[in-house]
């Protein structure tokens, strides 16, 4: 029996035999992904992140324990998922004993944990890096999205950003919501892509991340849900003409579908009992302090009139000049990186909407953005919205690393053919007024 805020005990033997089992496995998954790119230098960017996940994991448990005091979000999962895995192994798959009174939200995670410790022994460690790994092959997913989309465009910002920027390693390498859910969404993502790109087996695996997620994090899976409905709109025309109108109609039928389970899901999220809970309500909710990174309050509104600041808080606060503890400093340096990537992607930014048009994946990436923005801006806590932030950057990450053309080379995307076209007429109309009024100077 584990005792209730003491540590799970960690075996550093198995740790390092799962480690390096997870270490092996990622090689042929780098060699795939490298191989479908056409790019050889995929196969040591995707490996080295895979390390870098599988590091993160006991760092993760080195700094709870020495910086925090041994207090985080992760104590619950553990215990309830060793309790769990004693169950499981038993040959009794119920939540009796284990603390868990509904496999959602905490409890999915619980049970997620208890899966794991049944497979490698109640060994923190080892639990850690299986989840580390999970999120990991989350990230292919999403990388493997954003390849699709832009097939015909340069890949390696988007690879390096997704694969190397520190939250994204850091904070899901444990036994965590943030884990399962970039498993999830980056499963549903490549699915959307695959759908928005006519390629096949795209349901399944939205439908396989929809429902991995629906029972952590409803409302993220509506936000990706409800931005890949209206994504479905600007889809290309099928140029297959058998059965045509019955496609159009499944299309129709599924957004319609997507739609309503989009709002449904929100409207769950927003209810509790009989109660409705706002944003604002959560905001008062999560007010005070707490364990975490960089943990300090928030004002929030929801006027949307405030979107500004809902922006600056999710992705900029605190930067170094706020930063009131050591904490809070390390995280105002990620936050100067993002803010950094996000001015050196100006030019990028300014044709998103245009981009969007041609590439819907670009679309639902930029709604869940504006979405995720002002619904978890209402944590109100900057430890909480640095965590959860995680389930943003993936797809923000793409508005950050649209590919463009470099100066002098061809146009990347078919409106800019078409400019490029009337500047050039425009520019040979010019040159021939020119040439008219050299012929046939006026008189002074």
């Amino acid at each position: 029996m584990f005792g209730v805020g003491l540590p799970i005990p960690s075996n550093p033997v198995v740790g390092l035999l799962v480690g390096g089992i997870l270490l092996w496995l990622s090689r042929p998954i780098a060699k795939r992904v490298a191989a479908k790119e056409g790019d050889p230098r995929l196969v040591k960017v995707v490996f080295y992140a895979a390390a870098l996940h599988l590091l993160a994991a006991p760092t993760q448990i080195f700094v709870v324990d020495h910086v925090y005091h041994g207090v985080a979000d992760y104590l619950k999962y553990d215990h309830q998922g060793a309790l769990l895995a004693d169950n499981f192994r038993r040959g009794s798959f119920t939540l009796h004993g284990s603390g868990v009174t509904k496999i959602l939200g905490d409890g999915a995670v619980s049970v997620a944990a208890g899966i794991v410790f049944t497979l490698v022994g109640t060994n923190q460690v080892a639990g850690f890096l299986v989840f580390a790994w999970l999120s990991f092959l989350g990230i292919v997913c999403f990388y493997r999205a954003f390849a699709i989309t832009f097939a015909d465009g340069d890949r390696r910002r988007y690879a390096l950003m997704v694969f190397f920027l520190p939250s994204l390693v850091y904070w899901t390498a444990d036994v965590s919501k943030e884990a399962v859910m970039t498993l999830s969404l980056g499963i549903a993502a490549y699915g959307c892509a695959r759908v928005l790109t006519r390629q096949k087996r795209g349901y399944v695996m939205v439908l396989i991340g929809g429902l991995l997620g629906i029972w952590v994090r409803p409302n993220e899976v509506a936000l990706l849900v409800g931005g890949f409905a209206v994504a479905m709109f600007f889809r290309g025309r099928d140029k297959r003409k058998t059965l045509r109108g019955l496609r159009r109609f499944s299309t129709l039928l599924f957004m319609a579908v997507v739609l309503g389970f989009s709002a449904y899901l929100t409207m769950k999220f927003l209810h509790t009992g009989n109660k409705t809970v706002s944003l604002s309500q959560i905001n008062q909710n999560n007010s005070g302090q707490g364990a975490g990174f960089g943990s300090s309050n928030v004002s929030y509104s929801g006027d949307p009139l405030l979107y500004p600041k809902d922006l600056y808080t999710v992705l900029f606060d605190p930067l170094p000049i706020t930063a009131h503890s050591l904490t809070q400093l390390i995280a105002a340096g990620e936050n100067s990186i993002i803010l950094v990537l996000i001015l050196t992607s100006l030019r990028r930014l300014r044709v998103v909407f245009r981009v969007a048009r041609q590439r819907p994946y670009v679309l639902l990436s930029l709604l869940y953005s504006i979405g995720f923005v002002y619904a978890f801006a209402a944590l109100g806590n900057l430890g909480l919205i640095t965590r959860e932030r995680t389930l943003l950057l993936p797809f923000m990450l793409v508005l950050l690393a649209v590919p463009m053309a470099p100066k002098g080379e061809p146009p990347q995307y078919p409106w800019e053919h078409k400019r490029l076209k009337r500047r050039e007429r425009k520019l040979a109309a010019a040159r021939a007024a020119r040439a008219a009024r050299g012929r046939y100077p006026t008189r002074a």
